[in-house]
């Protein structure tokens, strides 16, 4: 009895605040909304037919966006029963108001996708829960007869994920009689009347239905546990349970020079992010071997630069000095890095320093998102490749069983930190190498910079620093901004616009044997995919000519010897790159091509016959750069 006694105060105290609302809300709004509809709709007593149906359906649409319309749904309800009569505009305002509770419903069901925590933080959306159980979710749903509060509650709803059949029988309800007071107001005039028919219909009557339920939900089970005995329900007796949460990622992509110069305090200061209160941040430091090949001093760089701020960051053991390219992204590599922080207690408090290319990154990052279920990771790619593409995203991932990448993680670094001055680590050919995924995301996303590379094409070809350089910070902005904007950081769906060019590149690797680097790879990739736009319709002549130019000018070779190889069926094995590619994205083929420069499109089918002669044509135009070059040259001797 004590717990139906304080059951029965809280809705008390309950019905009596709402009321009280109501009474508030009907003073202000209510008397003032039906003067002004019996004044303003006599006008329309004469309508009929086609006139009255068009009315109905215009009361329909307005109370069904009610939720973000700036209209009292007072006012157009009265409206409906005066102008359409009792019975019809008691429809239609019944209609109306149960679609505009689905609106809201699904407002609040997608809230969280669109808005995130930028606008209610996480703990604004427990207070919001820890109300709701408080009041009940039944409860929450009732407020029908308030302003603000009859979109809000239904908002309120779809946010806590209330099941949506009860949502809808327990609205329809109080939606119902609601619409029958309205409807009653228009037959009668007594001023004493409306107010509470509007009370009864709105809140009283929903609340006994919902009392009658939780009453009912008490007693069957003792009922059914005296008659069956030890009975336990069925499975589709318990209600699913929705878990719902979101977890926001930041991380900053920071550029510098010669960061372990003593005075460059940009890792320091990224370090002083993940360190505990006065604890001194410890640090683990795995190194690429073509940086060390390079720079034979820069380790002693780097640990000088820890001995200098030893008051503030440490390394907790020699750096690990590892081999990079293709050969570290082996599973069997991953042993050695994880016996490594293991033997020195890396924890979840610390933080791992990659430095390397983009395989070093990958490789590194998975092993850091696996161990002890994912520590810190600080990036510093070392190639062009890595500081405008590899190393700036959240993926990593080793080879296995034949595959690129086919064993990885979707896990966002701490932070990333592009030291240009590393740059000068690497051959010509590397550095050019990276600047494919430059011309990438320009012809996927930015005409305007794509224009820009096409203008700075000798300059980045000649490796002039500040060209490199914007050239580099410009396209770790546009994959930033299509990894974080873009609505699919961790690649849920099919679309892989950053992949533009990759099913053949990844294949290609593959069949030269890492011979041709990922770079190379993609510009004949890209080539190949411009050239099957152009033969299908898709890409004018003059886009074609001027993506194939670009990467012409940057110093491209746009083909490869192991493009000739065939099956014994005669089609080019790099076709079977579309279907690796296709069981990659799970099922479903999803391959981006260009409609224009700066613009890029999914098709979901490639015709063989067309795709083979795109390959021919870029072989043609390769043959014919290459012979042009060599009549240059001839021409040059003689003169």
């Amino acid at each position: 009895m004590d717990t139906f006694q304080r059951t029965g105060t809280v809705l008390l105290l309950y019905c009596a605040s709402v009321m009280a609302l109501i009474t508030i809300s009907f003073l202000l709004f209510e008397q003032d909304a039906m003067g002004w509809v019996s004044s303003a709709i006599s006008q329309l007593s004469g309508s009929h037919g086609s006139g009255l149906f068009l009315l109905f359906l215009f009361v329909v649409v307005i109370l069904a966006f009610d939720i973000v319309l700036p209209v009292p749904s007072s006012v157009v309800a009265m409206f409906a029963v005066t102008a359409l009569g009792p019975l019809p505009g008691a429809a239609s305002v019944w209609l109306g108001l149960t679609l505009g509770c689905c609106v809201g419903y699904w407002l609040g069901d997608c809230s969280e996708k669109w808005m995130g925590t930028r606008w209610l933080s996480v703990k604004e959306r427990q207070k919001a829960r820890q109300l709701a159980d408080k009041m009940g979710g039944g409860a929450l749903i009732m407020m029908r007869g308030v302003p603000v509060l009859a979109e809000t509650s239904v908002i309120a709803a779809g946010m806590l994920g209330y099941p949506f059949a009860k949502f809808l029988l327990f609205t329809s309800l109080a939606n119902g009689w609601l619409a029958g007071a309205f409807a009653y107001v228009s037959l009668y005039s007594a001023e004493s009347d409306p107010f509470f028919l509007v009370v009864a219909g709105s809140v009283l009557i929903p609340v006994i239905g919902w009392l009658l339920h939780r009453f009912w939900q008490r007693v069957t089970p003792v009922s059914a546990v005296s008659s069956t005995s030890h009975t336990q329900p069925s499975a589709t007796e318990i209600e699913t349970i929705k878990a719902r949460f979101t977890v926001q990622y930041q991380y900053p992509v920071c550029f510098t020079h010669d960061v372990f110069s003593p005075s460059n305090s940009d890792l320091l200061t990224l370090l002083l992010r993940a360190r505990r209160e006065e604890a001194v941040q410890g640090c683990v430091l795995i190194v690429d071997q073509g940086v060390v090949n390079e720079s034979p001093d820069w380790l002693e760089q780097a640990q000088a630069y820890f001995q200098q701020h030893q008051q503030y960051i440490h390394l907790k053991g020699q750096p690990l000095v590892v081999k990079g390219g293709e050969a570290i992204k082996q599973v069997s590599q991953t042993d050695l890095l994880y016996q490594y922080l293991l033997n020195h207690q890396v924890d979840r408090h610390n933080v791992v320093i990659a430095v390397g290319g983009g395989a070093v990154l990958d490789t590194v990052g998975y092993v850091c998102a696996t161990f002890h279920r994912g520590i810190q990771l600080l990036r510093m790619p070392s190639t062009v490749l890595a500081q405008n593409d590899a190393g700036i995203g959240v993926k990593n991932g080793v080879n296995g069983y034949g595959s690129k990448n086919l064993i990885g993680t979707f896990c966002p670094p701490f932070a990333v930190l592009n030291d240009f001055s590393l740059l000068n680590t690497l051959s010509y050919r590397d550095r050019r190498a990276g600047l494919a995924e430059a011309v990438k995301v320009a012809a996927i996303r930015s005409g305007e910079f794509f224009d820009w590379l096409e203008n700075n094409a000798h300059s980045l070809n000649t490796f002039d620093d500040q060209a490199t350089q914007y050239a580099i910070a410009r396209c770790a902005e546009l994959h930033i901004n299509q990894i974080t904007l873009a609505g699919d950081p961790f690649e849920t769906g099919n679309a892989r616009p950053l992949d533009y060019g990759h099913w053949a590149a990844h294949k290609l690797e593959a069949m030269s044997h890492y011979e041709c680097r990922h770079g190379e790879a993609v510009a004949i990739g890209m080539a190949l995919d411009a050239y099957y736009a152009a033969e299908i319709g898709l890409l004018s002549q003059g886009d074609l000519q001027r993506l194939i130019q670009l990467l012409t000018a940057l110093g491209f070779a746009l083909w490869h010897p192991a493009l000739d190889r065939c099956d014994e069926l005669g089609q080019p094995v790099v076709f079977q790159g579309l279907e690796d590619f296709r069981q990659h994205l799970g099922g479903q083929l999803c391959v981006t091509l260009l409609s224009s420069v700066g613009v890029g499109v999914e098709v979901h089918d490639i015709d063989a016959d067309r795709l083979l002669s795109a390959l021919r044509a870029l072989k043609r135009e390769h043959q014919a750069e290459v012979s042009a070059r060599s009549e240059s040259l001839t021409l040059s001797e003689v003169g």
